[in-house]
């Protein structure tokens, strides 16, 4: 993930995130004038976002000889302020599971479909399945189109977790849907005991773009980018009919050739 993406985590703007890469490249200072003609923005605007980093610890003042000079903060500093984060939302967390607990409510009803038509409909869908904590998992996996739409930081953050909890996954890749694992080292690792993950191949006959998971008496469905939606379907009839298709293209699949990356 580039510095713009995780300063957006601390709610920079992507403008923001901008003048700090700038003042990263100024080592000694920089002025507003200089600041303005490198990043093609007014003063105004560029005083704005300085002010904004200052507040938010990234950025600090100085005096040059022709004037205010402005700096990015020291690493250090920057890196205590995700700490600082990460505190505030552990306690945030625990505050909020308290109240919950202290809280009397009526029994949430599980909705038997849930929808997801935005950018994030995978990340939602992958986080439901960590939660269900199901020992065996069962997916038909374009993969080619599925990192197409699912960041790569996603994906490995979900296998990480994924084997912290135990969870395997039985996958199935179309032939003409699969990918070079060696451009994809964050998927890793490839070796089967290492990732609690089995890849077979489909036929050359048997192909789709749709990606879905079977978990306990869920289905989930990740469409490609073409599409771009998601959902789930809490359905025991549904999970069983599609496990036993699974079932049957396993069968007539062959086992990848796993990779030592």
């Amino acid at each position: 993930m580039d510095i713009i993406k995780l300063l957006e985590k601390i709610n920079c703007t992507d403008f923001e995130a901008r003048t700090f890469l700038a003042l990263l490249e100024e080592s000694k200072g920089v002025s507003v004038l200089s600041l303005s003609k490198k990043l093609n923005l007014p003063r105004p605007t560029i005083y704005g976002h300085i002010e904004s980093l200052i507040e938010k610890g990234l950025a600090k003042k100085g005096v040059g000889e022709t004037g205010a000079v402005f700096y990015a903060e020291d690493r250090e500093n920057i890196l205590s302020i995700y700490s600082e984060k990460i505190e505030e939302m552990k306690k945030a967390r625990e505050s909020f599971s308290e109240a919950l607990n202290n809280k009397k409510f009526e029994a949430t009803y599980q909705p038997k479909f849930i929808h997801y038509s935005t950018k994030d409909a995978a990340k939602s869908i992958l986080r439901d399945v960590l939660r269900s904590r199901e020992n065996q998992t069962y997916w038909f996996w374009p993969i080619r189109e599925m990192v197409k739409i699912i960041p790569e930081l996603v994906l490995q953050n979900f296998n990480e977790e994924r084997v912290r909890r135990n969870i395997w996954i039985n996958v199935l890749w179309p032939s003409k849907r699969k990918i070079d694992t060696k451009k994809y080292p964050l998927l890793g690792p490839w070796d089967e005991e290492k990732s609690l993950r089995r890849i077979k191949i489909l036929p050359e006959n048997i192909d789709q773009t749709l990606g879905y998971a079977i978990y306990g008496d869920k289905v989930a469905f990740i469409s490609s980018d073409r599409e771009n939606y998601g959902m789930i379907i809490d359905s025991r009839e549904l999970a069983q009919t599609l496990k036993a298709q699974f079932d049957y293209f396993w069968k007539i699949s062959k086992v990848m050739k796993q990779k030592n990356n």
